[in-house]
């Protein structure tokens, strides 16, 4: 009895061994390979869409757009046992038997849900303009002022920027941009807020200082092609920042882009095919675009890029940003953030419908 009895009590104690073991490490393990991979694929496909998105809207094309909503994985687990027995002389099977085996398994089943941005409230958020706080947060972040800046304002105190399908930009405002980036730089120029208001707005300002020795020409320039009247003696100037039209001799008027011409700004910087242009596929632009006004450079192939940190497919030709490009992956990288920043509302996924795709 006792001969009989210890390898069933052994198998039992591996038994339990094994399944203890196995969903102690199975949990932190899933997570630890799940979350990378998911995180990946969830960036990856979202650059993808908003590259996507650019070079249709190029094409003056339709675009759709998805937002994850969430990503649900189940885990099944199995476990199997086996046990192999010998009858008759040893010497038959002698070294080719195994007394027992067990294993576990599991296995992953992941379900996607996604939310179509569409309907009123997501053209509103992409052709209404952008407020000024979400601008000087942006700003406030990166290193080239003077960019953010022209990306983000169609006029200043009645000086034209530039915009595809749109007038001529004002010779002026080249100039202007210039001298806001010089004085940003040197920490003349900040651009500053008030505490909020009732309405719970902030008003913004110029701030501009410490001129008086180095760089009061680059300011004296800067006001004068605004209209601005200030007398220049040393001391601080505090130009509030309307959302307004037109001109002020007191004050900067600006009126800022919507996500709509940002996204029509950027697209101002692919290399369009000829063949596409010959075929009347795509217009040429107008005229060209400023260097300082060119914000990415999109390259096009009919060949799959290798060395591309993000491509898309479209009318059979290959458009990507390329790896070593470090200024349009910065640029790039600026708008997945505002893109992010505009379009999110945390209340969208209770009011759009849901599309829910398992994974398998």
């Amino acid at each position: 009895m006792i001969r009989t009895g210890m390898p069933t009590l052994i198998i039992l104690v591996l038994l339990f061994v094994l399944g203890f073991c196995g969903c102690a490490v199975v949990g932190p393990r899933s997570i630890t390979a799940g979350r990378g991979v998911y995180s990946e694929v969830i960036n990856r496909t979202e650059d993808e869409q908003i590259l996507n998105v650019i070079v249709r809207m190029r094409y003056n094309e339709t675009f759709a757009m998805m937002s994850v909503a969430s990503v649900t994985s189940n885990l099944s687990f199995t476990t199997s046992t086996g046990m192999q027995l010998g009858f008759g002389d040893d010497k038959d099977y002698a070294g080719n038997l195994i007394p027992f085996s067990a294993g576990v398994a599991f296995e992953e089943n992941p379900t996607i849900s996604y939310v179509p941005l569409s309907g009123e409230d997501f053209m509103r958020r992409m052709l209404s303009p952008v407020s000024p706080k979400e601008w000087f947060l942006l700003g406030g972040q990166t290193r080239h002022p003077a960019k953010v800046f022209s990306l983000a304002v169609r006029r200043v105190n009645g000086l034209r920027n530039y915009l595809p399908g749109e007038e001529s930009p004002s010779s002026e405002f080249s100039h202007f941009v210039e001298l806001y980036d010089r004085l940003r730089r040197a920490g003349v120029l900040e651009v500053v807020t008030s505490p909020e208001t009732k309405t719970g707005e902030n008003q913004y300002f110029f701030d501009i200082h410490d001129y008086k020795d180095v760089q009061s020409d680059s300011v004296h320039e800067l006001l004068s092609l605004l209209d601005i009247e200030v007398k220049l003696d040393g001391s601080t100037i505090l130009l509030p920042i309307r959302l307004e039209p037109g001109r002020s001799v007191s004050a900067v008027h600006v009126q800022t882009r919507s996500a709509w011409e940002v996204l029509q700004a950027f697209g101002a910087g692919i290399e369009i095919p000829p063949s596409h242009i010959q075929a009347g596929i795509a217009d040429p632009l107008t005229f060209a675009v400023p260097d300082e006004r060119n914000f990415i450079t999109i390259r096009s192939s009919e060949k799959r890029p290798d060395n591309a940190t993000v491509r898309v497919r479209f009318r059979d030709w290959w458009f990507y940003i390329d790896a070593t490009d470090t200024q349009s992956k910065r640029t790039f990288m600026f708008l997945r953030t505002f893109i992010g920043m505009r379009l999110a509302d945390p209340g969208v996924a209770q009011r759009a419908p849901v599309l829910t795709v398992p994974v398998k």
